[in-house]
Protein backbone atom coordinates (compact mmCIF):
# COMPACT_ATOMS: atom_id res chain seq x y z
CA UNK A 1 0.00 0.00 0.00
CA UNK A 2 1.12 3.72 -1.07
CA UNK A 3 2.59 5.19 2.04
CA UNK A 4 0.20 8.58 3.08
CA UNK A 5 3.28 10.69 3.32
CA UNK A 6 4.13 9.47 -0.07
CA UNK A 7 0.59 10.40 -1.33
CA UNK A 8 0.65 13.54 0.03
CA UNK A 9 3.94 14.35 -1.70
CA UNK A 10 3.18 13.21 -4.94
CA UNK A 11 -0.15 15.51 -4.86
CA UNK A 12 1.00 18.25 -3.50
CA UNK A 13 4.34 18.71 -5.47
CA UNK A 14 2.28 18.78 -8.67
CA UNK A 15 -0.30 21.13 -7.12
CA UNK A 16 2.35 23.30 -6.15
CA UNK A 17 4.18 23.36 -9.93
CA UNK A 18 0.77 24.46 -11.09
CA UNK A 19 0.30 26.95 -8.59
CA UNK A 20 4.19 28.78 -9.64
CA UNK A 21 2.84 28.29 -13.52
CA UNK A 22 -0.51 30.04 -12.67
CA UNK A 23 1.33 32.73 -10.85
CA UNK A 24 4.58 33.47 -12.98
CA UNK A 25 6.32 32.61 -10.42
CA UNK A 26 9.25 30.56 -12.73
CA UNK A 27 10.40 27.38 -12.47
CA UNK A 28 9.05 25.35 -9.13
CA UNK A 29 12.10 24.05 -7.37
CA UNK A 30 11.67 23.62 -3.48
CA UNK A 31 15.24 22.23 -3.32
CA UNK A 32 16.21 26.02 -4.15
CA UNK A 33 14.80 27.48 -0.97
CA UNK A 34 17.36 30.08 0.37
CA UNK A 35 17.18 29.10 3.85
CA UNK A 36 16.00 25.37 4.81
CA UNK A 37 12.69 24.52 6.46
CA UNK A 38 13.43 24.54 10.21
CA UNK A 39 10.70 23.91 13.05
CA UNK A 40 10.90 26.11 16.02
CA UNK A 41 8.59 24.87 19.30
CA UNK A 42 6.27 28.09 20.68
CA UNK A 43 4.88 25.57 22.92
CA UNK A 44 3.92 21.73 23.32
CA UNK A 45 1.92 21.93 20.36
CA UNK A 46 2.76 24.64 18.48
CA UNK A 47 5.66 25.81 16.17
CA UNK A 48 6.81 28.09 13.59
CA UNK A 49 7.84 27.08 10.83
CA UNK A 50 10.37 29.19 9.09
CA UNK A 51 11.92 28.89 5.23
CA UNK A 52 8.88 28.39 3.70
CA UNK A 53 8.87 32.53 2.04
CA UNK A 54 6.28 33.73 5.01
CA UNK A 55 5.92 32.32 8.56
CA UNK A 56 4.02 29.60 8.95
CA UNK A 57 2.62 28.66 12.25
CA UNK A 58 1.26 24.63 13.08
CA UNK A 59 -0.63 23.47 15.95
CA UNK A 60 -0.24 19.26 15.99
CA UNK A 61 -3.57 18.30 16.90
CA UNK A 62 -3.91 14.24 18.09
CA UNK A 63 -6.20 13.36 14.91
CA UNK A 64 -4.21 16.28 12.57
CA UNK A 65 -2.52 19.60 12.34
CA UNK A 66 -4.10 23.41 11.50
CA UNK A 67 -1.83 25.72 10.08
CA UNK A 68 -1.85 29.57 10.16
CA UNK A 69 -1.02 30.65 6.33
CA UNK A 70 0.45 28.86 4.07
CA UNK A 71 4.16 30.25 2.26
CA UNK A 72 5.04 31.42 -0.45
CA UNK A 73 4.27 29.37 -4.11
CA UNK A 74 7.46 28.44 -4.29
CA UNK A 75 8.18 26.35 -1.16
CA UNK A 76 4.52 24.35 -1.06
CA UNK A 77 5.89 21.20 -2.30
CA UNK A 78 8.76 21.04 0.65
CA UNK A 79 6.54 22.85 3.08
CA UNK A 80 4.23 19.84 2.96
CA UNK A 81 6.78 17.40 2.59
CA UNK A 82 8.07 18.53 6.12
CA UNK A 83 5.41 18.66 8.06
CA UNK A 84 5.01 14.81 6.63
CA UNK A 85 8.24 13.76 7.70
CA UNK A 86 8.22 15.92 11.10
CA UNK A 87 4.94 15.38 12.15
CA UNK A 88 3.92 11.71 11.33
CA UNK A 89 2.12 12.41 7.95
CA UNK A 90 -0.56 13.65 9.68
CA UNK A 91 -3.21 15.47 7.60
CA UNK A 92 -3.93 19.03 7.68
CA UNK A 93 -7.42 19.72 8.63
CA UNK A 94 -7.51 23.38 8.93
CA UNK A 95 -5.57 26.20 7.28
CA UNK A 96 -6.06 30.10 8.03
CA UNK A 97 -4.55 32.98 5.93
CA UNK A 98 -4.10 36.41 7.72
CA UNK A 99 -5.10 38.10 4.35
CA UNK A 100 -4.24 37.62 0.78
CA UNK A 101 -0.50 38.17 -0.40
CA UNK A 102 1.23 35.41 -1.71
CA UNK A 103 3.91 34.82 1.08
CA UNK A 104 0.86 33.59 3.19
CA UNK A 105 -1.68 32.46 0.65
CA UNK A 106 1.15 30.93 -1.86
CA UNK A 107 0.50 26.62 -0.81
CA UNK A 108 -3.28 27.17 -0.70
CA UNK A 109 -4.03 25.03 -3.34
CA UNK A 110 -1.61 21.72 -2.05
CA UNK A 111 -3.16 22.31 1.31
CA UNK A 112 -7.22 22.10 -0.11
CA UNK A 113 -5.66 19.42 -2.62
CA UNK A 114 -5.31 17.80 0.53
CA UNK A 115 -8.65 18.21 2.30
CA UNK A 116 -8.35 21.00 4.07
CA UNK A 117 -10.56 23.53 4.85
CA UNK A 118 -9.23 27.40 4.51
CA UNK A 119 -10.61 30.11 6.58
CA UNK A 120 -9.91 33.73 6.12
CA UNK A 121 -11.84 37.13 6.28
CA UNK A 122 -14.11 37.77 2.89
CA UNK A 123 -12.49 40.50 1.47
CA UNK A 124 -8.99 38.22 1.36
CA UNK A 125 -11.37 35.46 -0.53
CA UNK A 126 -12.34 38.45 -2.58
CA UNK A 127 -9.31 39.60 -3.65
CA UNK A 128 -8.00 36.50 -4.49
CA UNK A 129 -10.73 35.74 -7.04
CA UNK A 130 -10.29 38.77 -8.76
CA UNK A 131 -7.21 40.31 -11.56
CA UNK A 132 -6.65 43.59 -9.86
CA UNK A 133 -3.37 46.23 -10.20
CA UNK A 134 -1.31 46.95 -7.00
CA UNK A 135 -0.15 50.68 -8.01
CA UNK A 136 3.13 51.11 -5.26
CA UNK A 137 4.50 47.77 -6.55
CA UNK A 138 3.40 48.23 -10.40
CA UNK A 139 1.96 44.63 -10.34
CA UNK A 140 -1.20 42.67 -11.42
CA UNK A 141 -1.98 40.19 -9.67
CA UNK A 142 -4.83 37.76 -11.61
CA UNK A 143 -7.00 35.32 -10.02
CA UNK A 144 -5.94 32.17 -7.96
CA UNK A 145 -6.92 29.16 -9.15
CA UNK A 146 -10.55 27.83 -7.37
CA UNK A 147 -8.49 25.49 -5.43
CA UNK A 148 -6.43 28.10 -3.24
CA UNK A 149 -9.76 30.32 -2.48
CA UNK A 150 -10.88 30.01 1.46
CA UNK A 151 -14.15 27.95 1.82
CA UNK A 152 -15.14 29.12 5.65
CA UNK A 153 -15.04 33.02 4.98
CA UNK A 154 -16.94 35.69 7.31
CA UNK A 155 -17.92 39.28 7.68
CA UNK A 156 -17.54 40.27 10.96
CA UNK A 157 -16.48 38.88 14.78
CA UNK A 158 -18.04 41.48 16.65
CA UNK A 159 -18.88 41.35 19.42
CA UNK A 160 -16.64 38.64 19.90
CA UNK A 161 -14.14 36.82 18.44
CA UNK A 162 -14.82 33.50 16.22
CA UNK A 163 -13.14 30.03 17.64
CA UNK A 164 -13.24 26.59 16.37
CA UNK A 165 -12.35 23.32 17.92
CA UNK A 166 -8.74 21.71 16.84
CA UNK A 167 -8.57 18.38 18.75
CA UNK A 168 -8.48 19.22 21.86
CA UNK A 169 -7.46 22.87 21.43
CA UNK A 170 -9.80 25.87 20.71
CA UNK A 171 -8.42 28.17 17.83
CA UNK A 172 -9.79 32.33 18.05
CA UNK A 173 -9.81 34.13 14.74
CA UNK A 174 -11.14 38.22 14.14
CA UNK A 175 -11.03 40.94 11.80
CA UNK A 176 -8.41 43.56 12.09
CA UNK A 177 -10.55 46.07 9.91
CA UNK A 178 -8.30 48.10 6.74
CA UNK A 179 -5.04 47.61 8.06
CA UNK A 180 -2.33 45.98 6.42
CA UNK A 181 -4.94 45.09 4.27
CA UNK A 182 -9.00 45.06 4.29
CA UNK A 183 -9.09 41.01 5.06
CA UNK A 184 -6.31 40.72 7.82
CA UNK A 185 -7.15 38.66 10.77
CA UNK A 186 -5.31 37.80 13.77
CA UNK A 187 -5.21 33.64 14.84
CA UNK A 188 -4.57 32.81 18.46
CA UNK A 189 -4.07 29.80 20.51
CA UNK A 190 -5.02 30.78 23.74
CA UNK A 191 -3.77 28.13 25.98
CA UNK A 192 -0.34 28.53 24.39
CA UNK A 193 -0.78 31.58 24.45
CA UNK A 194 0.39 32.36 20.79
CA UNK A 195 -1.16 34.92 18.23
CA UNK A 196 -0.41 35.09 14.61
CA UNK A 197 -0.47 38.83 13.56
CA UNK A 198 0.47 38.46 10.02
CA UNK A 199 1.61 41.65 7.99
CA UNK A 200 -0.19 43.87 10.96
CA UNK A 201 3.08 42.99 13.18
CA UNK A 202 6.31 44.48 12.23
CA UNK A 203 9.93 44.73 13.67
CA UNK A 204 13.31 45.93 12.28
CA UNK A 205 11.52 47.28 9.01
CA UNK A 206 8.41 50.02 8.17
CA UNK A 207 5.51 47.60 7.99
CA UNK A 208 3.78 47.56 4.38
CA UNK A 209 0.47 49.49 4.40
CA UNK A 210 -1.05 47.73 1.17
CA UNK A 211 -3.14 50.69 0.30
CA UNK A 212 -4.25 48.81 -3.02
CA UNK A 213 -6.30 46.69 -0.72
CA UNK A 214 -7.68 48.35 2.03
CA UNK A 215 -4.50 49.36 3.96
CA UNK A 216 -3.98 52.57 6.00
CA UNK A 217 -1.73 53.95 8.81
CA UNK A 218 -4.56 54.76 11.39
CA UNK A 219 -6.09 51.31 10.57
CA UNK A 220 -2.69 49.54 11.44
CA UNK A 221 -2.46 51.40 14.73
CA UNK A 222 -6.21 50.31 15.91
CA UNK A 223 -4.86 46.74 14.62
CA UNK A 224 -1.48 46.49 16.55
CA UNK A 225 -3.41 48.27 19.96
CA UNK A 226 -5.84 45.42 19.36
CA UNK A 227 -2.93 43.23 19.61
CA UNK A 228 -1.69 44.56 22.98
CA UNK A 229 -4.59 44.34 24.64
CA UNK A 230 -4.97 40.23 23.79
CA UNK A 231 -1.22 39.71 24.96
CA UNK A 232 0.67 39.63 28.41
CA UNK A 233 4.10 39.91 28.93
CA UNK A 234 5.12 36.06 27.66
CA UNK A 235 2.43 36.35 24.34
CA UNK A 236 4.48 35.65 21.45
CA UNK A 237 3.25 37.22 18.75
CA UNK A 238 4.05 35.59 15.01
CA UNK A 239 4.18 38.63 12.07
CA UNK A 240 4.24 37.80 8.78
CA UNK A 241 8.42 37.30 8.19
CA UNK A 242 10.38 37.31 10.51
CA UNK A 243 11.36 36.42 14.32
CA UNK A 244 9.05 36.27 17.20
CA UNK A 245 7.84 39.04 19.12
CA UNK A 246 6.70 40.62 22.21
CA UNK A 247 4.05 42.73 23.18
CA UNK A 248 6.83 45.37 23.74
CA UNK A 249 7.49 45.20 20.58
CA UNK A 250 3.67 45.74 19.57
CA UNK A 251 3.83 48.70 22.03
CA UNK A 252 6.88 50.28 20.11
CA UNK A 253 5.22 49.74 16.74
CA UNK A 254 2.07 51.52 17.97
CA UNK A 255 4.01 54.37 19.21
CA UNK A 256 5.26 54.66 16.11
CA UNK A 257 2.64 54.27 13.83
CA UNK A 258 0.30 57.01 15.98
CA UNK A 259 3.41 59.25 15.97
CA UNK A 260 3.72 59.14 12.25
CA UNK A 261 -0.15 59.24 11.68
CA UNK A 262 -0.29 62.40 13.68
CA UNK A 263 3.01 64.27 11.66
CA UNK A 264 1.79 63.24 8.44
CA UNK A 265 -1.97 64.63 8.75
CA UNK A 266 -0.30 67.77 10.32
CA UNK A 267 2.05 68.12 7.22
CA UNK A 268 -1.15 67.32 4.77
CA UNK A 269 -2.86 70.08 6.28
CA UNK A 270 0.05 72.41 5.38
CA UNK A 271 -0.11 71.15 1.70
CA UNK A 272 2.83 69.35 1.76
CA UNK A 273 2.97 66.21 -0.13
CA UNK A 274 4.47 62.97 0.15
CA UNK A 275 7.71 63.67 -1.38
CA UNK A 276 7.89 66.66 0.92
CA UNK A 277 7.59 64.69 3.68
CA UNK A 278 10.17 62.27 3.11
CA UNK A 279 12.76 65.18 2.23
CA UNK A 280 12.26 66.55 4.87
CA UNK A 281 12.66 63.62 7.38
CA UNK A 282 9.68 63.14 8.98
CA UNK A 283 10.61 59.19 9.55
CA UNK A 284 14.64 60.03 10.96
CA UNK A 285 14.13 59.89 14.51
CA UNK A 286 12.39 56.37 13.61
CA UNK A 287 14.88 55.35 10.89
CA UNK A 288 17.45 53.31 13.38
CA UNK A 289 14.90 51.17 14.87
CA UNK A 290 12.49 50.49 11.63
CA UNK A 291 15.23 50.15 8.72
CA UNK A 292 15.03 50.85 5.34
CA UNK A 293 11.60 51.21 3.54
CA UNK A 294 10.68 54.45 5.24
CA UNK A 295 9.65 56.14 1.56
CA UNK A 296 7.81 53.48 0.56
CA UNK A 297 5.85 54.03 4.31
CA UNK A 298 5.05 57.52 4.26
CA UNK A 299 4.23 57.86 0.70
CA UNK A 300 1.29 54.96 1.30
CA UNK A 301 0.43 56.15 4.45
CA UNK A 302 0.07 59.63 2.58
CA UNK A 303 -1.74 57.64 -0.22
CA UNK A 304 -3.94 55.61 2.38
CA UNK A 305 -4.97 59.07 4.57
CA UNK A 306 -6.13 61.19 1.22
CA UNK A 307 -7.69 58.64 -0.79
CA UNK A 308 -9.74 57.81 2.43
CA UNK A 309 -10.71 61.70 2.76
CA UNK A 310 -9.59 60.31 6.40
CA UNK A 311 -7.93 63.74 7.31
CA UNK A 312 -10.14 67.24 7.37
CA UNK A 313 -8.69 70.25 7.04
CA UNK A 314 -6.14 69.61 3.98
CA UNK A 315 -5.47 72.01 1.81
Amino acid sequence: MTDRRDFLKTAVYGAGALSAALLGGGAFRPALAQTPLARTKLSDRVALIGGAGGNVVVLDGPDGLALVDSGAPKHAAALVAFLADELGGKPVSALFNTHWHLESTGGNEAFATAGARIYAHINTKLWMSTEFYVDWQDRTYPPRPDAALPTETFYSHEPQPLETSIGDRIVEYAHLPEAHTDGDIYVRFPEDNVIVAGGVAAKGAYPILDTATGGWIGGMADAVKTLIDLCDGETRIVPETGPVLTRADLEAEHEMLVTLQGRIEDAMKMGKSAREMIEEGVTKDFDAQWGNGSKQFVSNAYDGLWWGGRVSGVI
